[in-house]
This record gives structure tokens, sequence and C-alpha cells, in this order.
């Protein structure tokens, strides 16, 4: 749930104030929570629900998005500094 409301936020941040790095780190983050929790059902040969297991490339993708989108937060910071002391 956190994941969806995450991207939420990214995408109207892109598309109503057009601040595509706002909106990078608010997706990155929102799509690996969303990755590293989502779970799929399968049935076996009886009719029975069980939880298929996770592979382990979607948790290094998960992770990865979300160490992204604590570099690309790292880099905003940065560059409003830059902005901030230019102005001065």
């Amino acid at each position: 749930m956190a994941g969806l409301l995450f991207s939420a936020i990214g995408m109207v941040s892109l598309l109503l104030m057009r601040q595509p790095l706002t909106a990078a780190v608010w997706l990155s983050f929102g799509n690996g929570l969303i990755l590293s929790d989502l779970k799929f059902t399968g049935t076996d040969e009886k009719g029975n629900t069980y939880l298929k297991p996770v592979p382990p490339v979607r948790y290094y993708v998960a992770i990865s998005l979300i160490v992204l989108a604590v570099l690309l937060l790292a880099l905003q910071v940065y560059l409003d500094f830059q902005k901030t002391s230019s102005s001065t």
C-alpha cells in the first residue's frame, strides 16, 4: 500500500509540478517497495492455492531501486544547496 502511495505522489509531482528529479525519487522508492512486497499465488494439482516463491532477482531489483531513490535524493539536496548558495 505504501508503495502505491509513493508512486502516486511521484506521478503527481511529475505531471502537475513538472519536477522530474522529485518524481524519479518518489517513483523509484515506491516501485522498490512494490516489488519487494509483491506476492503471487498459484494453484497446485489438487486445486489448493499457495504462495509462489519470490525470485531473488526481484529482491535485488527492489533494493537497487530503493538505493537509486536515496542517491537521487542526495543529488536533489546537493543541487538545491548549489542553487541556494549561488543566489546569495
